[in-house]
């Protein structure tokens, strides 16, 4: 029930909820205090009338031998309706007394001791005072007493005060409350309405907003996930159409030779042949897209677990040249590694063997007959640096932005030869081992591409990895 209502209504009746208690905890420690304050503004009144009695008293056993005489003449001097008053001799035994409606037993001096205590008696309670006095040789016992009918009357007079009070103090806060809930929430209530209207493309966002207080920080988190939001989507639009570009030109390229071979009834074996060789092509280029897509799609849904082992680089490194090597003897191209020795290091295998291989191939392909790449490597104090460097003819300045954009391909000549997606997945297999890569000089006598790779923990004092079989 309380889900359903609005988050304005839910305020209000928490905060009622709140002023309930504090009210009540108020009200009842303010009729605490008003009691303790009447019964000590009492004892005050006793003591006065104590102090006479005893005054009193102390006169007439000068001018009296008899302290009965005495004590009857003092009670008479201090008589006032509505207090009790007696006088005891040492033994207990009561000398005078004005009871005023009380029992003698409830004047009768505590035996505890105490001077000052609260008796109930039959008409109510009572506050008693009680102490022994000396005159002369003589030593008397003082009680006098007044009823607490006054004290608990302003009580209830004040209780009933609060009881009428306290209802129209709940509903005059629980409106303004109500009012001060909808003036807070009525932002936050725009800028939901202007959130709804948000088209899912183009710039427009809640604006541009100057205040500092939370509601600013929700308007300006807000415009940052749209923004997000809009870069995501524009990205997989973008994604989607250049894929589809690029599935359409094999499967185009496959329906014409199929068309083409089948138009005729008889041809020769060679024709078949050729055809089916284009066929072959266009499906291995299909399957290698394909992977490639799917690697990025899982990289981009964070659905691609990394499978860190210890390695070492160089060997992996040594590995992949090993591999291009041959496609680089068909492009006429020198591949040199001058590679430390024992580079350790915790990641992904495959994961890093695709990066250099895909950095391999880049460089081999865009370096012309004649030329040469060489990967060399580096431990710096922050990080395992690997340099692939080729001669090719460098990337223009304006394009040296756009190189790790998927399926961005600099040079048509080469379409054929791959993807546009090696140097996009090399980098998220660097930045997914907390590392870099990144274009770190091109001109007219080619380009270098850097790998940074993060020292493992412990790499320099802990057990050396195993070599990976």
């Amino acid at each position: 029930m309380v889900n359903t209502l609005s988050l304005r209504a839910r305020l209000t009746i928490w905060y009622t909820l709140a002023l309930v208690v504090v009210l009540a905890l108020f009200g009842a420690d303010v009729v605490w205090v008003q009691g303790r304050l009447g019964v000590r503004r009492l004892d005050q009144e006793l003591d006065a009338v104590h102090a006479t009695l005893a005054n009193a008293l102390g006169a007439e056993l000068k001018e009296l031998d008899s302290p009965e005489l005495a004590a009857t003449e003092a009670r008479d001097t201090v008589a006032t309706p509505g207090r009790a008053v007696a006088v005891f001799d040492a033994r207990g035994t009561m000398l005078a007394a004005r009871l005023d409606g009380l029992d003698r037993s409830d004047l009768v001096p505590d035996r505890a001791g105490r001077a000052v205590r609260t008796i109930t008696a039959k008409s109510g309670e009572w506050r008693v005072h009680a102490e022994p006095e000396t005159f002369g040789g003589t030593t008397l016992t003082l009680v006098v007493a007044s009823p607490l009918a006054g004290v608990r009357h302003e009580q209830h007079g004040l209780q009933e005060a609060m009881f009428v009070g306290f209802p129209i103090a709940l509903l005059l806060a629980g409106a303004g409350g109500l009012w001060l809930a909808s003036v807070g929430l009525r932002p936050i209530s725009e800028m939901a309405q202007r959130a709804a209207r948000l088209p899912p493309t183009g710039e427009d966002d809640l604006g541009h907003s100057d205040r500092t207080d939370e509601l600013g920080q929700l308007a300006r988190a807000f415009n940052a996930l749209v923004a997000r939001l809009r870069a995501a989507l524009r990205t997989e639009q973008q994604f989607m159409a250049d894929a589809s570009h690029e599935l359409r030109t094999p499967v185009s390229v496959v329906r014409t030779a199929a068309d083409v071979t089948l138009a005729r009834e008889h041809r020769e074996e060679a024709e078949y042949r050729d055809a089916l060789a284009i066929a072959g092509e266009q499906a291995k280029r299909l399957g290698r897209l394909v992977e490639d897509m799917l690697v990025l799609a899982r990289a981009d849904a964070g659905g691609y677990p990394l499978r860190p082992v210890d390695l070492y680089l160089d060997e992996v490194i040594e590995e992949c040249r090993r591999a291009v090597d041959l496609l680089a003897a068909e492009r006429g191209v020198t591949l040199r590694t001058a590679v430390a020795d024992g580079l350790p290091f915790r990641g992904d295998e495959d994961l890093l063997r695709r990066l250099m291989l895909n950095v391999l191939q880049n460089a081999v392909q865009h370096t012309p007959r004649g030329g040469s790449v060489v990967v060399s490597t580096s431990r710096d104090p922050d990080a395992i640096r690997i340099r692939v460097a080729d001669t090719g003819r460098g990337i223009a300045p304006a394009d040296r932005a756009r190189i790790f954009d998927r399926f961005v391909q600099l040079d048509p000549s080469r379409r054929a030869e791959g993807t546009g997606l090696g140097l996009p997945i090399a980098k998220w297999i660097a930045e997914a081992h907390g590392g870099t890569l990144a274009l770190e000089a091109s001109g007219d006598t080619g380009s270098t591409f850097c790998v940074s790779l993060p020292h493992p923990p412990a790499a320099d004092d802990g057990p050396a990895p195993a070599s990976p079989s």
